[in-house]
């Protein structure tokens, strides 16, 4: 029996794909708060202000001719920031030496003989000062040094000038070195997650995992009680209406070729949840489109299920054979139903799974991307391969609000909508043409 595969669902795009797609999130999360923090602590410092004065520093001719020996600027620039120079700057200033040096830096441009004297300060007017009296106080102290071998030629060429704009703090680039240094710890922290987290990212991870189709991505609300059968009690929704889909379309329903017994069953126990939402809304969809349905439940789980389909607005059968019933039983069903659904115990903890699949026509493993567990899912779906004699395939719910569900790709595809989320949809490439 070969059923169609939405192409969308056959593309398996590679793990860095898979584990933005998984972490995209966290990683903006975390980026948006360093950058908000980064934000908040540099408008926080107040604005800063820079002057520079420039002075040269060139020797005089010698008395008996020939060139003199050019200045060494390495000392020039200790002579400036040396106590004979801070000294009377302070008391210029009227400050401390250790005050009057706060955000004073004596720089000589490559290949020069120019020392540049930066002062930053709160104000344009402090900052200006302060550049100029320790560019003028150095002047003065040089030009007053005995120096009989070399006398020098000292002065200022640039004096300081009131700054108009604040230096500082960069805003820009303190929030674009946040920026990238957040996507970097977000990205570091998903990595830490993602090793320890062992649940099933996506569709395109759960069709690795398996090497089968994923026969449908759904939402699975946060609902309880009657309300978990959206079918009926959210007819109009997106979750309805992506069970009618997969009822009618994928599973081909009233279709020779379609599949008259269909185990539905899951991994392990933590997924029993997702696997009761998908077989109950399952046969309700089925039951809707006017097919004969009667679902199989564990022995267990009758009450439940009867109570939870009793809401239908088509009747659908529970049996209370349990699933540990035998073949013929299943048989015997199907020659009054058009379809039986088998909601099987998890496939890692049941022989009866086992069997049942082994007997049924198809297989659906439900996959739930908050619940299950990738080494699990792997097992199960070995284990129900081997097993089955007809085809095994997958649903993957994730959790979701029944507002925020949208439609799956294949569903709008098969509507004949144009674009999801108003972007043109383009057919994924695939070496896949079904599900033998």
């Amino acid at each position: 029996m070969t059923m169609p595969i939405p192409r969308e669902l056959q593309d398996t795009p590679g793990f860095a794909r898979g584990f933005l797609r998984a972490h995209l999130r966290l990683i903006l999360a975390f980026a948006a708060l360093v950058t908000v923090g980064a934000a908040a602590a540099s408008y926080a410092q107040a604005d800063a202000y820079t002057s520079v004065a420039r002075v040269v520093v060139e020797p005089k001719l010698l008395p008996s001719g020939g060139v003199p020996p050019l200045p060494d600027m390495g000392t020039e620039k200790a002579v400036a920031l040396s106590g004979a120079v801070t000294g009377p700057a302070a008391q210029a200033l009227a400050l401390s030496q250790a005050a009057a040096l706060q955000g004073v830096t004596v720089s000589v441009p490559v290949d020069t003989h120019v020392l540049e004297f930066e002062a930053t300060a709160a104000t344009p007017a402090g900052a200006a000062r302060r550049a100029q009296v320790f560019s003028e106080t150095y002047v003065d102290v040089r030009s007053k040094a005995p120096d009989a071998t070399v006398p020098r030629s000292v002065e200022v060429i640039s004096p300081a000038t009131v700054p108009t704009a604040p230096s500082g703090p960069n805003h820009q680039l303190h929030l674009a070195v946040a920026l990238v240094l957040g996507l970097a710890l977000g990205t570091a922290l998903a990595a830490a997650w993602d090793r320890w987290d062992h649940h099933v990212r996506g569709a395109s991870e759960l069709v690795e995992l398996t090497l089968s189709p994923v026969l449908a991505v759904i939402p699975r609300p946060r609902l309880q009680g009657a309300e978990r059968l959206v079918v009926a009690d959210h007819p109009r929704s997106s979750v309805a209406e992506a069970y009618r889909f997969l009822a009618s379309h994928l599973l081909g329903l009233g279709h020779p070729e379609g599949p008259r017994t269909l185990v539905v069953t899951c991994a392990s126990t933590v997924d029993v949840v997702a696997r009761d939402l998908v077989a109950a809304n399952l046969a309700a969809a089925a039951a809707e489109a006017g097919h004969s349905v009667v679902v199989v439940p564990e022995a267990q789980d009758v009450t439940e299920v009867q109570e939870l389909l009793a809401w239908a607005q088509a009747p659908v059968e529970v049996s209370s054979d349990g699933t540990g019933a035998a073949a013929l039983g299943y048989h015997r069903l199907v020659k009054a139903h058009d379809l039986v659904i088998v909601q099987a115990a998890p496939v890692t903890k049941s022989a009866s799974t086992l069997d049942a699949v082994q007997q049924c026509d198809a297989a659906v493993l439900v996959v739930d991307t908050e619940l299950s567990d990738r080494r699990t899912v792997r097992e199960a779906h070995r284990l129900a391969k081997n097993f089955s004699r007809g085809p095994v395939c997958s649903v993957l719910t994730h959790r979701s609000s029944l507002r925020g569900a949208g439609l799956p790709t294949w569903v709008q595809r098969v509507r004949g909508d144009s674009s999801v989320d108003g972007r043109a949809m383009t057919p994924a490439p695939s070496n896949n043409e079904g599900l033998v």
